[in-house]
């Protein structure tokens, strides 16, 4: 006997239940037909659903004979159903049938009396469909005992194909959030300027470029800092840089999944409206690549891709069956090459233009792992760092992201590699006050995190510098610009008792500090503007309403994708039955 996967291919209990309260005759024939008997019908759910449960371990156990029996064109039937959740979508059996045979090169009379054949042995129904098209079903009560015996029938081992392993892409190994707390860690320090066109991700670009060149390809800081600019965590500010503490402190607290998948998937899945048929494409693949260990034929995942897109299609919106298959073809062949621009996937084409008869495609990691529900929290389990008597504080590259980002507040970046660097001085402390840091948790999250003791001259830096900081109220603080030609006397008179977080903007905690410098602008007639709307509560409720509810609309549904959306059927069932 094959061992059973737990995966999620379809709703079983929807199955039972609807069944069990509404297909009462239905189920008098499962049972009669599984235990060759005569039975009375029954009304009660219960019993109903008891008997479905019998008819699953009777399955389940004579599952080897039962495989056996089938022929090949019906084993191919429940193999595509496997990979499409257990459905198949069709407007009528006619089409359905030429498309199969198209694809699989098999007869398209033999599907037909395939299909029925299987409907005759209770292994497929049909689910018929209010306003939507109807699809033949095989329940996971089925499915799941039958995917280890498929698997092996049509792609023999799960070892790892040579093209497997040499061609698919490990985007990790890019030390993509190590880079991203070098952003972070740069932005607090330096406050970059954005460009003349008001476009965040082009903050004083090339400045940041050749910072980060040595660490990183421009190609991948470019697309970091454009996806992570979109939804907000980024922002302009007077024409410079800084960072949304409020998204900050949301993104911090997502899993290791939740980050890659806004960092690899989100802008990409963005692009196409978060459009479910598009999202049941990406996972089928996934889940194929991931289950056999090789690529996944392009017409393959074009039928998949048109399923996925007609379960979701209501009757009255195709009227050309024939147009809409060309249609969708086109759609299809933009979204592959959309997979392959975003890394999320690679084509493996025998000449260069793209064929769905002769070419296919590859997941890249970690999009494959992510859509797998592979947790990936345990690649990024170090929660411990080293510090150096000269203030640098070396990083592995398995660091949790929670410790890093927290970490890239009050450092500056040095060195972002394999191993990255930062370095705690006392403006990159100062800086960090701005952005949410108490003052007495610093050294306490160094203890907690050193892997050993704190070096004594590191502890008496960061006190120094923080007793340097007159101020001890952090909530009523007021941010106020000078203008340049006198910015520089304020920031030496008052540099113990204020914090420069920008050019001759400057944070202010005592408001008698903030009277005087107030005193000293109106007697010499020096312009004095006041920021109102910067890192204060009405901002975050602002940033809680817009940016989040609009710019990251789906920031709250990644659970849902990643326990697929079909888990419960769309549409209204009217009934479910063994023949179409």
């Amino acid at each position: 006997m094959f061992e059973v996967k737990n995966e999620n291919i379809n709703n079983e209990e929807e199955f039972v239940t609807f069944l069990s309260k509404s297909e009462a005759s239905l189920v008098k024939s499962i049972y009669d037909y599984y235990f060759n008997l005569n039975s009375d019908i029954t009304f009660d759910s219960l019993e109903n659903k008891k008997k479905l449960h019998k008819v699953e371990e009777k399955f389940r156990d004579n599952l080897t004979e039962i495989f056996n029996s089938l022929n090949k064109v019906e084993k191919l039937i429940l193999e595509i159903m496997k990979n499409s959740y257990g459905w198949i979508v069709y407007e009528s059996l006619e089409n359905l049938s030429k498309i199969i045979s198209k694809f699989f090169g098999i007869d398209h009379e033999e599907f037909k009396n395939s299909v029925k054949s299987l409907m005759s042995k209770y292994i497929i129904f049909n689910y018929k469909r209010l306003n939507h098209y109807n699809f033949l079903f095989c329940p996971q009560m089925f499915l799941k005992y039958l995917q280890p015996y498929l698997q092996k029938e049509f792609f023999g081992s799960e070892k790892e194909t040579e093209e497997y392993l040499s061609l698919r892409e490990n985007l990790i190994e890019n030390n993509y959030l190590q880079l991203i707390a070098g952003f972070i860690s740069y932005i607090v320090n330096y406050s970059p300027r954005s460009s003349e066109n008001n476009e965040i991700h082009k903050i004083d670009f090339e400045k940041l470029l050749e910072f980060f060149t040595d660490f990183a390809e421009k190609e991948i800081v470019t697309k970091i800092i454009k996806r992570l600019s979109k939804f907000g965590f980024f922002q302009k500010f007077n024409n410079r840089i800084v960072i949304n503490k409020f998204l900050f402190e949301s993104i911090t607290k997502l899993s290791v999944n939740e980050q890659f998948f806004i960092i690899f998937i989100y802008d990409f899945l963005d692009q196409f409206g978060f459009n479910k048929p598009a999202f049941l494409t990406l996972k089928t693949l996934a889940q194929f690549c991931f289950n056999y260990k090789k690529a996944m034929p392009l017409k393959d995942l074009f039928l998949y891709y048109l399923n996925s897109h007609f379960y979701f299609l209501q009757k009255n919106e195709n009227s050309n069956f024939l147009q809409f298959i060309k249609h969708e073809e086109l759609k299809f062949i933009l979204f592959i090459k959309q997979l392959e621009n975003y890394k999320i996937a690679k084509i493996i084409s025998k000449n260069g233009n793209i064929s769905l008869f002769n070419d296919k495609i590859l997941i890249n990691e970690p999009i494959l792992s992510i859509l797998n529900n592979i947790d990936l929290s345990e690649k990024f389990s170090e929660t411990h760092f080293v510090i150096d008597s000269n203030y640098e504080i070396i990083v592995e590259p398995n660091i949790k992201p929670d410790i890093l980002f927290k970490l890239a507040l009050f450092t500056e970046p040095k060195t972002i590699q394999v191993i990255s660097i930062f370095k705690i001085t006392k403006d990159s402390i100062k800086k960090s006050l701005a952005y949410g840091i108490k003052k007495e948790e610093i050294i306490e999250f160094l203890r907690t995190h050193s892997l050993h003791k704190v070096p004594e001259n590191v502890e008496q830096m960061i006190k120094t510098a923080l007793d340097e900081v007159k101020f001890e109220e952090f909530a009523n603080y007021k941010i106020i610009q000078i203008n340049a030609h006198f910015s520089g006397y304020i920031r030496e008179k008052y540099k113990n008792s204020i914090i420069e977080i920008e050019p001759h903007t400057f944070l202010i905690f005592e408001d008698d500090i903030l009277k005087q410098i107030e005193n000293y602008c109106n007697e010499n007639k020096i312009q004095l503007k006041y920021i109102t709307d910067f890192l204060t509560e009405k901002y975050s409720k602002y940033i809680t309403k817009y940016q989040i509810e609009r710019n990251i609309k789906h920031l709250h549904t990644i659970k849902d994708f990643f326990d697929f959306y079909g888990t419960q059927h769309t549409g209204t069932i009217i009934k479910i039955e063994n023949q179409i």
